[in-house]
C-alpha cells in the first residue's frame, strides 16, 4: 500500500514537539525534517488552520494546538475500561491517600490512561497519555507477564534495557524470571526502578477469558512504604483490581475499547 508522503511528513512535524521542546521555529522544524523551509512552510500553514498548531506571536514560534486535546480526549473517552475504573480508583485512592494509576501496553512502554488522588508533597509527576518502559515499572511487569511467550520474545528482541536506577532491571535473564515471579505471586512491584525514591505496588486487571488487559498500581515515596504498608496496598490494589476484572466481565471482546 502506497503512503501519502505528505501525510507522513505532517505527522512528523508533530512528533518533533516534545515537553523539552514544547516551542519551534520554523528553521528548527525544516532542519529536524530535512526539508526545505517553502515545502515545512506549507505544512506548518495548513496544520495551523486546522488547529493541529498554533503560532505563538510572542516568540513567532510553532506549538502543539488545541485540537490535538480534542482527539486526545476522545480517545480516551472511547476506553471503558476507563470510565469502569475511575470510580474504584477514587475510593482507593481516598483509602490510601496515595496516587493510583491505570495503564495499558503498548509495545516495551506502558501507556497510563488514568490517574487518580492528589498524593503528597514527595509523588511522582506522571500524567495521563503519558508513558514509561514497561520494564521498569510495577504495572508493566504485570502487563509483560500476562502476554503469551512468543509475543514476550518478539517484543524483547526489539528494546535494549536501559538502567534508570542502580535497582532497574537491565539483563534479560533477570527479566524472566522477574516476570515467572509476578505470574506465580499474581503482583508486581517496582522497588525505586524508574524513579529513585518511589516504590510501585501493582495488579494486573483481565477480561472474562483471564487474560490481562490493564494494570492498575499504587504509587509511594519509599519513605512511606515499609513492608506493613506494602502489605496493606498490596491487598487493596489486588482486591480492587479484582473488582474492576468482575465488574469487567461481561464484557468478552472491546474491553478497552467500546464495542458496538
Amino acid at each position: 500500500m502506497q503512503l501519502l508522503s505528505s501525510v507522513l511528513k505532517s505527522l512528523k512535524v508533530l512528533d518533533l514537539f516534545t515537553e523539552e521542546m514544547p516551542e519551534l521555529s520554523l528553521t528548527q522544524i525544516s532542519r529536524l525534517v530535512n526539508s526545505h523551509k517553502s515545502s515545512v512552510f506549507r505544512i506548518l500553514n495548513t496544520l495551523d488552520r486546522a488547529g493541529f498548531l498554533e503560532k505563538n506571536k510572542k516568540t513567532n514560534k510553532y506549538r502543539l494546538g488545541l485540537k490535538l486535546v480534542e482527539l486526545a480526549n476522545r480517545v480516551l473517552n472511547s476506553y471503558s475500561l476507563r470510565e469502569i475504573a475511575s470510580s474504584y480508583m477514587e475510593e482507593l485512592a481516598e483509602k490510601t491517600g496515595e496516587i493510583i494509576h491505570l495503564s495499558i501496553l503498548d509495545g516495551m512502554e506502558i501507556v497510563y490512561l488514568e490517574k487518580k488522588g492528589q498524593g503528597q508533597p514527595v509523588t511522582v509527576g506522571t500524567k495521563v497519555g503519558g508513558r514509561n518502559p514497561a520494564y521498569a515499572s510495577a504495572m508493566g511487569k504485570v502487563l509483560l507477564a500476562g502476554l503469551p511467550e512468543q509475543e514476550f520474545r518478539e517484543l524483547l528482541g526489539k528494546v535494549t534495557l536501559k538502567k534508570f536506577t542502580p535497582n532497574t532491571i537491565s539483563e534479560v535473564p533477570d527479566l524472566i524470571k522477574e516476570l515467572e515471579t509476578v505470574r506465580k505471586r499474581g503482583y508486581a512491584v517496582d522497588d525505586e526502578e524508574t524513579f529513585l525514591g518511589i516504590r510501585c505496588v501493582a495488579a494486573p486487571i483481565k477480561d472474562s477469558e483471564g487474560k490481562v488487559v490493564a494494570a492498575m498500581s499504587v504509587t509511594v515515596p519509599k519513605l512511606r512504604m515499609n513492608k506493613r504498608r506494602m502489605r496493606e496496598l498490596r491487598r487493596l490494589v489486588i482486591d480492587t483490581a479484582q473488582k474492576i476484572s468482575e465488574r469487567s466481565a461481561g464484557i468478552k471482546e472491546g474491553l478497552i475499547k467500546k464495542g458496538s
